[in-house]
């Protein structure tokens, strides 16, 4: 998914959306009103036109002769402006009289200028026909006022619902970036705990006591409990793993001891031997619980610095070469020419990569493939160990990296079960992600480190 930037964010958090939609209601509100005044007042205009009109007519004597009705046309015609009103008379003789040419066909009235000097309007008319036996009198009146209240309207609509759309709009969006710089606060506290940093808080200064201080005041008291809660479980186990290695020291020091007193071909001497390797298998066990709770207390990071996973996975490569040569098994290194840097501890990254190399070689059965690769594309780098081994299902690879959980398969094999919970410490600790997939055949484990500076 691709990383929205903080414009699309902004434009797509709440304050803002809740801000349109109160913009999209105030100018539905606005155009409803403005638009039902301007239908009414259009309406009246209309009818007042009409009445004018009537009235127009009816100054006229429909009972007089048409020669005295062209009369009367012409010198009403002469002193109107056609622009506002047309008078014309049509005569049944083909006398014609007014102040614009009209042509009516089928009820319909076409009007036209007489001459240039005298114009007509630009709005158009409406008119009424007065049909007498002589002729046609025809009256029109021009629509300029319905023309002018329609800009005033628009007018009006632009000065008054313009200025509250961008107003309401640019409150909107200072108030979203406000609660966006919030909300982010949070997300970045949430991201900070669900990588482990459980120290991590939402700003603890916001009192402002709404909606978004509350969620954060409440994730703070979550991941206190949380902190807690999991610095209870470390220090109970490295408690009993500290407390527990001295007398497992001293029984294998007393065993050795009886072993010493013991006859070398004996079955006193095998049970002796037997159990002293078991002692240094939980010896063992605690000492990496011990490192493990080292690692996740964050201790380590103090001695970051600049690694080359490159030289790293040769070092180690070469390290466990004779152990594949004896196995039968081949040992593929795909590294580039160049250095590939990333931050860290390079004796834990070592070991994470030692521990991973040690599980292939002890759970794939010998004569197969063991791949060590390192890539590069730029923000981040990945070291992967590959094998062609039984692999792991996919609904185990997230037990496999809690502590002491074996596969079943495995029980009859070397190991404690600490293995990739101590490569997941690491990578947790180093900011990388760790992945298993499938190797079509065998297990693929990958690392992949952020490159910082």
């Amino acid at each position: 998914m691709m990383a929205q930037g903080p414009t699309m964010r902004l434009w797509r958090s709440t304050p803002v959306r809740q801000a349109l939609l109160l913009v999209l209601v105030v100018a539905l509100l606005t155009l409803t009103s403005l638009g039902a005044a301007y239908l009414k007042m259009r309406s009246d205009t209309a009818r007042a036109i009409h009445n004018d009109l009537r009235q127009e007519l009816a100054a006229f004597d429909v009972s007089a002769t048409p020669g005295a009705l062209a009369t009367l046309v012409a010198a009403r015609a002469r002193v109107t402006d056609p622009a506002e009103t047309v008078y014309a008379f049509l005569g049944n003789d083909g006398r014609y009289a007014g102040n614009a040419r009209a042509v009516l066909t089928g009820g319909q009235v076409r009007l036209s200028a007489l001459d240039a000097s005298r114009p007509l309007g630009d709005a158009g008319y409406l008119h009424e026909i007065e049909r007498l036996s002589g002729g046609v009198l025809i009256v029109a009146e021009s629509l300029a006022p319905i023309a002018r209240l329609t800009d005033t309207f628009l007018s009006l609509l632009a000065f008054s619902l313009g200025p509250t759309i961008l107003v309401s709009l640019g409150l909107g969006v200072l108030i979203a970036r406000r609660s966006a710089r919030r909300v982010a606060r949070i997300e970045a506290t949430l991201d900070d705990i669900a990588g482990g940093n459980l120290a991590a808080r939402y700003d603890t200064c916001d009192r402002s006591g709404d909606d978004i201080s509350r969620i954060g005041q409440g994730i703070n008291r979550m991941a206190g409990k949380q902190q807690t809660a999991t610095e209870a479980l470390r220090q109970v186990t490295t408690d009993i793993a500290h407390d527990l290695r001295t007398p497992l020291q001293r029984l294998s020091v007393l065993l050795d001891d009886l072993r010493s007193h013991l006859p070398a071909d004996g079955p006193a001497s095998d049970l002796a031997n037997s159990a002293r390797g078991e002692t240094e298998r939980a010896t063992d066990v605690f000492r990496a619980l011990l490192h493990i709770a080292q690692i996740e207390g964050g201790e380590p990071a103090s001695r970051f610095g600049p690694v080359d996973l490159v030289a790293t996975a040769r070092q180690i490569a070469e390290l466990y070469a004779p152990t594949a040569d004896e196995r039968g098994d081949q040992l593929v290194l795909d590294l580039p020419d160049l250095p590939v840097m990333i931050t860290g501890d390079a004796g834990l990254l070592g070991q994470a990569l030692a521990n991973l190399v040690e599980n292939a070689l002890r759970h794939a059965p010998a004569g197969g493939t063991l791949t060590i690769s390192v890539t590069s594309d730029g923000p981040a780098a990945d070291l992967t160990v590959g094998d062609t081994g039984p692999g792991i299902p996919e609904a185990e690879r997230a037990n496999v990296l809690r502590r002491l959980y074996r596969l079943e398969r495995s029980r009859t094999t070397s190991g404690n079960g600490l293995g990739l919970a101590l490569v997941s410490a690491i990578a947790s600790l180093h900011e990388a992600e760790l992945s298993l997939a499938d190797n079509h055949p065998g297990l693929r484990v990958t690392l992949r480190f952020p490159r910082r500076a």
